[in-house]
């Protein structure tokens, strides 16, 4: 068995995969996810040409941000994916 800090987060990760396993809508942290170093990746990949959903949501929200606003009155914002957060300053902003 691990020692140290590796069976501390082995024994973490357990219980966050029982817990998120145990709820009737399954989740588990993000974290396991996204490291820094894959939150870097990641804003490095969805900047090349190929990976074109960013900026198809940027435009989503570039076109229609303010008129949704208005509209809803959201009460929230919540981050729209991983990565910078960009998509979710973008919409403070316009709204």
């Amino acid at each position: 068995m691990p020692t140290g800090t590796s069976a501390t987060f082995s024994a973490r990760a357990a219980a966050d995969v029982r817990r998120g396993l145990a709820k009737p809508e399954k989740e588990l942290p993000s974290s396991y996810f996204y490291d820094t170093r894959g939150s870097e990746l990641f804003e490095e990949i969805s900047r090349l040409p190929e990976y074109y959903l960013t900026r198809a949501e940027r435009g989503l929200l570039a076109d229609g941000v303010a008129a949704w606003v208005r509209r809803f009155a959201p009460a929230s914002l919540v981050e729209l994916g991983a990565g910078s957060g960009m998509l979710a300053a973008s919409l403070a902003r316009r709204g």
